[in-house]
């Protein structure tokens, strides 16, 4: 594996004292002192975090970088690789909004299988702390507007239909009112601990939800976002599902954390992106961008010989990490995205990576 990097190593760089280590998939919630003892090993959180999984071996890696990613001056802390081998088949990495956890689960988008979610310390020696659920898949962080931490998940990871798998209409109507039985959920996650998990919502919502739980996106296959009306005894007045991208085939839908509520997908070159574009382009050839309300506002393109999956939000600006399929492997490089000039750096390359998450300190 490389590691690349915009400028030269910080001169003066506290690097942290991160150790690999091997540890079953048996877990259980910590005791105080097992979570003092995590702390003072974890030490001072750097400015950012890359992780991602391993597609070969199944666990997740991460690196820790110093510097700012606003004037590309940040840095791989290269020396400071970590392989998290927990004895579970991890995905879809999401690192807590103060650095301190990093959520995953043990399926993935479309795979249709049961999966579990672990919450895991990052730097600690402790096992992962698993939620008790049915199935929970595809976790990502939110602060909600009264301050409370919070991870919300599908209970469901299997798509609806786009025009390009079944054309049929009433086929399509049938498997929405299936969607709609599955859920999205959010459950608490504070003090090193799991609260009560609570649904939030009919259908699975797998591109994410607004901080205030009036928006929300689902990306697979069908790109649709729902509006969420509340009363004021905060109990939902009213809900309006809208399918935007004239029902064709999307995936990776990622919806922003700044508030602004724009969703980046991925298509298959669907008539909608070249015609927003100006130019044909092959699947996974461009960064599509649209508002609330489904309408497109940016398509930024990726190198000539080589094609996105995997893109997210980093939460900072307007940032995107996603992998590139290069070469002889699927995925074989993890990259940053300016979508403000579609500059590209490359930050890991030489295996086989899926679902970067890049977290930078606030």
């Amino acid at each position: 594996m490389q590691l690349f990097w915009k400028t030269s190593r910080l001169a003066s760089v506290a690097l942290l004292s991160l150790v690999f280590f091997a540890c079953g998939s048996e877990t259980d919630s910590s005791s105080d002192e097992e979570i003092e003892e995590e702390e003072i090993v974890l030490g001072e959180v750097p400015d950012g975090y890359l992780f991602f999984r391993d597609d070969d071996t199944g666990h997740l890696k991460y690196i820790p970088f110093m510097g700012s990613i606003a004037d590309s001056g940040f840095t791989l802390v290269d020396s400071e690789l970590v392989d998290l081998n927990m004895g579970l088949d991890c995905y879809h990495p999401e690192v807590s909004p103060d650095g301190q956890w990093v959520a995953f689960s043990t399926s993935y988008e479309n795979s249709g299988a049961a999966s579990e979610l672990y919450v895991k310390r990052i730097g600690g020696t402790g096992r992962p702390k698993k939620l008790d659920a049915a199935s929970a898949a595809i976790p990502r962080w939110r602060v909600l507007p009264n301050g409370d931490t919070v991870i919300v998940y599908v209970d469901d990871t299997r798509v609806l239909p786009s025009k390009n798998i079944e054309g049929d209409d009433s086929e399509v109507q049938r498997r929405y009112e299936i969607w709609k039985t599955k859920g999205t959920w959010m459950v608490p996650f504070m003090g090193g601990a799991f609260g009560k998990t609570k649904k939030i919502a009919s259908g699975t919502f797998n591109g994410g939800v607004s901080e205030d739980l009036t928006f929300m996106v689902n990306g697979a296959a069908l790109l649709m976002g729902r509006h969420v009306v509340y009363g004021k005894d905060g109990n939902v007045e009213s809900t309006l599902d809208s399918i935007w991208y004239d029902r064709d085939q999307t995936c990776n839908a990622s919806l922003s954390k700044d508030g602004t509520k724009r969703t980046l997908f991925l298509d298959m070159s669907g008539t909608q992106g070249i015609e927003f574009a100006g130019e044909n382009y092959r699947p996974h050839h461009r960064i599509l961008v649209v508002d609330e309300y489904g309408t497109l506002i940016a398509a930024v393109p990726s190198p000539d010989t080589s094609a996105y999956d995997h893109t997210e939000w980093v939460g900072f600006e307007d940032y995107v990490v996603g992998t590139l399929q290069v070469g002889d492997r699927t995925h074989g490089q993890i990259v940053l995205v300016n979508m403000r000039d579609s500059s590209i750096v490359n930050l890991v390359n030489g295996g086989e990576y899926w679902h970067p998450n890049l977290w930078v300190k606030k």
